[in-house]
């Protein structure tokens, strides 16, 4: 959050500005945005998901400059708002005004962005878990089209979740592992969304800067277990 912090008070007058400096800080400072496997060609433009929720919650951004704020994060104040319709409206009209919101289209990237916001604000401690499983629930009764891509970033936000939790040190053993991922997919509620341990030792480690060393002791269970299936199926 300093990092972020930092960036804002440089005084970024365009959102492109804010993406630079964004970009520049977390470079130098050998930090990796928020992120799964990929390495998406516009990963610094949803980092400023990130920003946005620094700006707006951390240094009310939103109140002490509102039209700065609006000029640099208005696409995610778009979002945040499609969001709390989805959240909050029937889904035959929730669906109505999402499309209105977004100029009549919600595509894939568009809306793991919208879930993005969300998770952003859990992970820095302005927004809840529950609020992000219930829109994960909302949004294939919404957007029906989209449930492959809400199951997709599930399956992600399990994983960070759990990698959150290695970090904190809330999960220390392969039971209390399996147990918050099995948690976790129960109240999701929907099919093929849980992570495998690859999948949550690349985020802890990546996103969280967990040493190798504590994940084996986490996740080496099933790591050892695959390893030894595999010299099974050579021999």
């Amino acid at each position: 959050m300093e990092v972020l912090s930092a960036v804002l008070s440089k005084g970024a007058a365009s959102r492109e500005e804010a993406r630079r400096l964004l970009e520049e800080s977390y470079r130098k400072r050998a930090i990796q945005p928020i992120r799964g496997k990929a390495w998406p060609p516009d990963i610094w433009d949803k980092e400023m998901a990130t920003l946005y929720v620094v700006a707006k919650y951390a240094l009310m951004l939103n109140e002490e400059s509102p039209e700065l704020f609006s000029k640099i994060f208005g696409f995610e104040e778009t979002l945040e708002e499609a969001a709390e319709t989805i959240l909050t409206r029937p889904p035959e009209e929730a669906r109505r005004l999402v499309l209105f919101l977004l100029g009549g289209s919600l595509d894939d990237n568009m809306l793991a962005r919208l879930l993005r916001i969300e998770t952003t604000k859990m992970l820095l401690g302005f927004g809840s878990e529950d609020r992000v499983i219930e829109l994960l629930k909302r949004l294939p009764k919404v957007f029906p089209e989209q449930e492959r891509t809400v199951r997709k970033y599930a399956r992600y936000f399990i994983a960070l979740r759990v990698a959150q939790a290695i970090a904190a040190g809330l999960v220390r053993n392969r039971i209390s592992k399996e147990a918050l991922k099995q948690a976790l997919a129960a109240r999701i509620g929907l099919e093929k969304v849980m992570p495998d341990d690859e999948y949550v030792e690349f985020i802890a480690a990546t996103v969280f800067g967990i040493p190798k060393r504590r994940l084996a002791r986490v996740l080496g269970g099933e790591k050892s277990e695959k390893r030894e299936k595999g010299r099974r199926a050579k021999g």
